[in-house]
Formats: structure tokens, sequence, C-alpha cells
């Protein structure tokens, strides 16, 4: 369900959401006005606090003793605030994708207990995470829902891709289309959450390319940081692979599922590194411990490739939030890849 960070104060479980203070202050504002809309949609790149966000919303919306002092107005310390912070209150109710798809079954039990009354607060509030994956039965049978809500429902919809999402849905709800967060913000929030000291901070701020949820990872994960440049290096050994060789690699890719998207951003970071060397932009790099690396790599491959792989990897992404053949996008991506011998470097 992503990242949770909770208010470190004695009693005090808020959820917290760092950055995007303008949804923060459009959500308050509802809240403090009693003029929450029926259905939400958070759209964004993944890892960057969508989750998070609505379930600092949620709480807000059941909080027994609701204040607009901090955050979105959570009073912190009441029984539904406790459980919020938990994940085990009962009128919160999160649906993620069985498999690949949200399926029309899961749908209909929204649907179902949509039709309910609350059990012990004002709102009953849904949260159906990767909506773009909702097939097309399954999008169609919540829009009489979207169309005639109960006045004490409330629904929250989550998306990586609104290409994915039917028109009639959008619609229906009040779009919020959140970003990346700067490298400060999340920098920041490492020092606070983790006590890192500031430079290791700003480091996996620049290696999370904007995403919040991603940085935590890397951070209370020191096994990531191996298995993450393991992966890089697999990349760049492909290299020097066969035309054949990389379809059989995109093939073992491909039984990687929803990975496949973080590890293209690895990529997509660890080549824009090689980019930014060609053009002696040395000060924006982020993997700074691999310069040697880095360097061999600018200097052995033509640029012209280097900038056609990147396109590639930021078209690849795009397309596998798509209903499109995964394996097939991911040989055609390889197969761009630059052809050069390769040589680790220690």
């Amino acid at each position: 369900m992503g990242t949770l960070t909770i208010y470190a104060m004695a009693n005090d479980f808020r959820i917290q959401v760092y950055g995007h203070h303008w949804a923060q202050t459009l959500l308050r504002r509802a809240l403090v006005r009693n003029e929450t809309r029926h259905a939400y949609l958070f759209l964004g790149p993944e890892h960057i606090g969508k989750m998070t966000l609505a379930r600092a919303f949620a709480q807000a919306l059941t909080c027994e003793h609701f204040s607009d002092e901090f955050g979105l107005g959570a009073c912190g310390q009441c029984r539904s605030c406790r459980l919020a912070a938990a994940g085990m209150h009962p009128d919160h109710r999160f649906f993620a994708p069985a498999g690949s798809q949200l399926l029309i079954d899961q749908i209909r039990e929204v649907v179902r207990e949509a039709a309910l009354s609350p059990v012990e607060s004002r709102f009953k509030v849904f949260i159906l995470t990767d909506f773009e994956r909702a097939n097309v039965n399954a999008a169609n049978a919540l829009l009489k829902t979207l169309e005639e809500p109960s006045a004490t429902t409330r629904i929250i919809l989550i998306s990586h891709q609104p290409s994915g999402l039917l028109d009639t849905i959008i619609s229906r709800c009040q779009l919020l289309r959140l970003r990346p967060l700067p490298e400060e913000t999340i920098t920041a929030a490492l020092v606070e959450r983790f006590g890192l000291e500031a430079e290791s901070a700003r480091r996996l701020a620049r290696l999370s390319n904007g995403r919040i949820g991603r940085a935590f990872e890397l951070a209370q994960d020191p096994e990531s940081w191996q298995t993450y440049y393991q992966r890089i290096q697999q990349l760049n050994e492909t290299l020097a692979y066969s035309p054949a060789q990389r379809i059989a690699y995109a093939q073992k890719l491909e039984k990687q599922g929803q990975q496949v998207e973080t590890l293209l951003q690895e990529w997509l970071l660890w080549w824009r590194d090689v980019l930014l060397i060609q053009n002696n932009s040395h000060t924006l790099i982020v993997h700074e411990g691999h310069l040697d690396e880095l360097t061999a790599l600018a200097e052995q491959l033509d640029p012209t490739l280097v900038r056609r792989f990147v396109e590639a990897i930021l078209t690849t992404s795009r397309y596998l939030r798509k209903n499109v053949n995964r394996q097939l996008a991911l040989e055609v991506l390889l197969l761009k890849a630059p052809v050069q011998a390769y040589n680790r470097t220690q």
C-alpha cells in the first residue's frame, strides 16, 4: 500500500504526507468547509506518495475530532485515527488488482458495500489503487456508483497512467495530478524519518528521481543498494549480447511483472548520467560513486545511440502502463540498446 509515515509525537497517530502541499491545502479546505467530493482521482507516477495522501485523507474524513492545525486535519488521537493509522479502520476499504487486473467482481463488492451505511464513522471510504488496470467491464460497473453516490460514501481512485482510464471515469472525479517531489523535500524527509546524514539523504533523493516511496524503500533496506547495482550491471552486460541473447533476456525480464517498471526507472537514471557526462554536466549526475564506469561508457559509446536508448526507455515505460505485449516491448527496447563490448570497471 505504499510507505506510510506516522507523525512522530507521543500518542499522535496522524499519517504524515511529505510534499504535495497544494493538494493537502485543497483537500483540507474541502474538509473544513464540509464540501468534500464524492469521488477523487489521484494521478501520478509510481512511488510519489499517492497512497499515503489517500490514507491521510481517509483518516481525516473519519476523524472524530477534526482540526486543521496539522496536515489534513486528523487529530491523530481518537480511536478512528488510531485504527486508520494501523490500516484496520472498518470504514476504510482498500482494493488492488488481483493479479494483472482489477476485476469486475472486486468492483461489484465496492458497489455493494457503498450502498451500506458506515460502521462507526460519518463516511465509508473506498481506495482503489492501480485503477488503470481495471478492465472495461470493471470500470463501467463503477460508473453508476460514481454518478449516484451515497451521501456517506467517498471513493478515491489511484492511477499511475491516465491513458488507461475511461473518460467517463475521469469526468466523474475531482482530479489531483501529483508530480515527483523536489530533491530537497525528499532529502529533508529522509533526514527526519530515518535520521540519515544530509549527504546520504541527498544521494538517496537523487536516486529516487522524485519518488519519495522509492527513497524510503532504499533507506529501509540495506541490501537494496547491492541488488540495485547488480541490476544495472546486468543491463550493461547486455551491450555485448547478440540480438538473440537480448531477446532471451527480455523474456526473462517479462516474468518479473510489475517490477519491470521500477527497473526501467533505474536504467533511465543510469543512462541519463552517461548522457550528462557526454555533455560535460558532471555536477548533475546521480551515481557519483560510479563515475569511472559511467565515464568509460560515455567515452566508448556514440552520444546519438545513448540518447536514442534513453528515449526508448521512456517510450517503453509508457507502453508498459497500457495494454501492450510486454515481452515484445522489452525486446524492442533491448534491441535499441547500444552495441559495444562491455568491460566491467571495478
